[in-house]
């Protein structure tokens, strides 16, 4: 068991959709998120989600600091999201160091086994038809990450079937993050019209990961 932590503050970053709904997310927290109506309900329930995502994370890790009431949240940056539906803020573009990727990558790894374990229950067509959406980009999310450097994960011939493909493609982030090299973690590059970087890959591969779940849980 672990100390409750006290007085926590957390960063959080905005992300404005198209539809007028928006997104927080905890900087400092891979995938953990909250949507609202506005910014300020989704601010809200930011702080009311935390504590949840600390339960989560205790449930794969002993060392997890226990949380039981909601922290305080500021928010740090707002956006507009780009025509894929994310957005690069100002703390990606700080380079990943190994402490950095370590964490980021357990989280994301037990987001995926997660996930991979509710899409194993996962029998309606709307249900897989997410599971191979996820698989697809989150393949394209590590491919832009990256630069284009990880080529397999969009070669031709990946499995049909939703959940191999969905495996496929949490093994192959995993280790095309894992292999990244410093240049590669402290760059930034535009492609078609959005900036990217290793960070903002980690962040959007751990959200996609987590709602993912979300979803696939509430329907």
């Amino acid at each position: 068991m672990t100390n409750q932590q006290e007085d926590a503050t957390y960063d959080a970053y905005l992300l404005n959709y198209p539809d007028g709904s928006w997104l927080a997310l905890a900087a400092d927290l891979p995938g953990a998120y909250a949507i609202g109506a506005t910014a300020d309900e989704a601010t809200a329930r930011l702080a009311t989600a935390i504590p949840v995502y600390y339960a989560w994370l205790q449930s794969h890790d002993d060392y997890t600091p226990i949380i039981h009431d909601s922290p305080q949240v500021i928010v740090r940056e707002r956006t507009q999201a780009d025509a894929r539906g994310g957005a690069f803020f100002a703390a990606d573009a700080e380079p990943v160091t190994d402490e950095d990727l370590d964490w980021w990558l357990a989280v994301i790894g037990w987001a995926y086994d997660d996930l991979e374990g509710a899409a194993q229950q996962a029998t309606q067509p709307n249900q897989r038809a997410l599971i191979g959406a996820v698989a697809a980009m989150q393949r394209d999310t590590v491919a832009r990450a990256t630069g284009g450097f990880t080529g397999e994960l969009n070669e031709p011939g990946a499995p049909p079937d939703p959940l191999e493909s969905l495996k496929l493609a949490h093994q192959m982030t995993l280790a095309a993050f894992r292999r990244a090299n410093a240049e590669l973690r402290a760059a930034t590059r535009q492609m078609e019209g959005q900036r990217w970087s290793l960070r903002r890959g980690l962040r959007e591969s751990a959200l996609l990961a987590r709602r993912a779940w979300d979803d696939l849980k509430r329907s």
